[in-house]
């Protein structure tokens, strides 16, 4: 007689450990179902927050692009034989990591998407009192697919064309690189929520003590 395979640490056949554990899954997040394939992302998404790819003790952004996952973000989801989630990558038009997007639908072309946002600043600019700025590429603020900034507010990376402010503690003489969103139509309004309530209390980067004005 044929023992069926187990997996390891179980004593339940693989298949039936596999089904378990994307069962669970489903139960978590009844849209993805367990299955390998695209996603939304949703509040009940293990990749939204505390999901560490296997091996690793670190919150585990996009693999690929290095950027955070969000609300909403799409997603292409890979799993192990044993049905544990092993692989999130984003699957958007812009940030096509996963391999898996259409050829058709390749990504915008950056210089023109560049030219547009440059358009759109001069048509409708900002109010010179927040000093935003525009991420295009090549800023450093951006960062390496390695190693992305993130913002000290809402903690998720800038992309690109999201808009900022650099230096929060003196965005009218910045006397750093550090920068932290103002991006509204992005629902992205982390300085003025930063600037609002002093979630701070020290300059991110000299320490020294801040005052509300």
């Amino acid at each position: 007689m044929t023992t069926p395979e187990t997996t390891a640490g179980t004593s339940a056949p693989a298949g039936v450990a596999s089904g378990f554990e994307r069962g669970l899954q489903r139960g978590d997040n009844p849209q993805v179902g367990g299955a390998d394939g695209a996603a939304s992302t949703t509040l009940d998404s293990r990749w939204l927050g505390t999901w560490r790819r296997p091996g690793s003790r670190r919150r585990a952004p996009c693999r690929v692009c290095g950027h955070t996952f969000r609300l909403d973000d799409t997603v292409y989801l890979r799993h192990a034989e044993d049905g544990k989630l092993a692989d999130v990558t984003h699957h958007l038009r812009n940030l096509p990591c996963s391999g898996e997007a259409p050829p058709a639908a390749g990504p915008p072309d950056p210089t023109a998407q560049a030219a547009f946002f440059r358009g759109v600043d001069l048509t409708d600019p900002p109010p010179d009192t927040l000093h935003t700025a525009r991420l295009m590429p090549g800023d450093p603020v951006l960062g390496q697919p390695q190693r992305r900034n993130a913002c000290f507010v809402c903690t998720h990376t800038f992309r690109l064309f999201e808009t900022v402010v650099v230096c929060p503690c003196s965005p009218e003489a910045p006397g750093c690189r550090k920068a932290v969103h103002q991006d509204p139509a992005r629902g992205l309004g982390c300085f003025e929520q930063w600037r609002s309530e002093l979630t701070v209390k020290q300059c991110p980067m000299n320490f020294r003590t801040l005052r509300r004005d």
